[in-house]
């Protein structure tokens, strides 16, 4: 489902023209977001887009599929130390995190531990639900926590490695494919989502796009356009999560969210420097795998900065299947919660 307002999109749209402007990166994606945050505040919330930003979510997904090869696969298995450390980062961020909303925001039990741990927000969302924790809550700290990192990831980048509008491609690319790219994502996202897989709208387009580049050695890479495209999709998407909440409350939650990355960072950049010096991963390719959240949209980045992106991609994969999985479980032993029967 998806509302088409005129008027939103020339909300987005200036939006985008604001953050073109001022010349920083991701302003077809970021700009549109701010405005849905901005608007959100004033009660005016952006109409929602289901449709069009899975289309977004899908397009990268393929294009970031394209760009591992069966070298990466292999050279991530070896490593096993990888995922050690990222289990730790996980248990520790995860831990001081819900410390935090728990103890110190006054958050619900329920509630605090699905909004530290950053995975797939549906999935979380899901979990959280079952649960008895409060949706709303759990929902829009993740979607605040995925806007906060982006939008600064993003002016980081721009002042210190002078990023910007014009560094986000992938160069020459045929139109003959963008058919093929199409059907790849439309079926993709179809299928991921009866299979119930995570995050299906990036994941499943993802794989199959390595599928189709492993077996058939065809990268289905995008043109600068659809890359445009599939930015100012996923930034509508990120726009209408800020509905539904009173201003007052997304004041508070979007402090509260804040503080939880300030006190990510440096767990974040250690395990970043530890890891960096176990194995020959650059520290880049290292904190973008390991940034709490946002896979699509650090995916851009990466591009952006032209980081190792099966590093990258693998290691949020992991992340995410990881929280996914063991999440709830490790809720239910620690707190002796039962999931609700429904």
């Amino acid at each position: 489902m998806f509302k088409l307002s005129l008027p939103d999109h020339g909300k987005m749209l200036f939006g985008a023209l604001v953050w073109l402007i001022l010349d920083l990166p991701l302003a077809w994606m970021l700009g549109p977001a701010t405005i849905g945050l901005l608007f959100a505040i004033r009660e005016q919330p952006i109409g929602s887009d289901y449709f069009f930003g899975d289309l977004g979510r899908g397009f990268l997904g393929v294009a970031i599929g394209a760009s591992i090869t069966a070298e990466h696969i292999i050279w991530m298995a070896s490593h096993p130390g990888l995922g050690l450390g990222l289990f730790a980062y996980i248990a520790i961020g995860g831990g001081i995190g819900f410390i935090w909303l728990r103890h110190f925001c006054g958050w619900d039990q329920p509630s605090a531990w699905f909004a530290a741990f950053p995975g797939g927000m549906s999935e979380m969302i899901a979990s959280a639900e079952a649960f008895g924790a409060d949706i709303a809550k759990v929902a829009l700290s993740h979607s605040l926590r995925i806007f906060c990192l982006v939008a600064g990831a993003s002016v980081i980048s721009h002042l210190v490695a002078g990023i910007t509008t014009e560094s986000l491609t992938f160069g020459a690319v045929s139109w003959s494919i963008q058919p093929i790219v199409l059907a790849t994502v439309v079926i993709a996202v179809w299928t991921g989502k009866k299979l119930k897989i995570p995050a299906h709208s990036f994941m499943a387009p993802l794989f199959a796009s390595l599928a189709i580049n492993l077996i058939f050695d065809l990268q289905l890479r995008l043109t600068d356009f659809i890359l445009i495209a599939a930015q100012y999709f996923i930034g509508w998407g990120i726009a209408t999560r800020f509905d539904g909440i009173t201003p007052s409350a997304l004041l508070k939650i979007l402090k509260e969210v804040f503080v939880l990355l300030l006190l990510f960072i440096p767990i974040w950049v250690t395990t970043a420097l530890i890891l960096g010096g176990l194995t020959e991963i650059d520290i880049a390719s290292l904190i973008l795998g390991l940034a709490p959240g946002g896979q699509t949209e650090i995916a851009l980045i990466a591009i952006a900065l032209n980081a190792n992106l099966a590093v990258v991609m693998v290691l949020h994969v992991i992340r995410s299947l990881t929280i996914i999985s063991l999440g709830p479980i490790a809720y239910s032993l620690i707190t002796k919660s039962k999931r609700n029967k429904n």
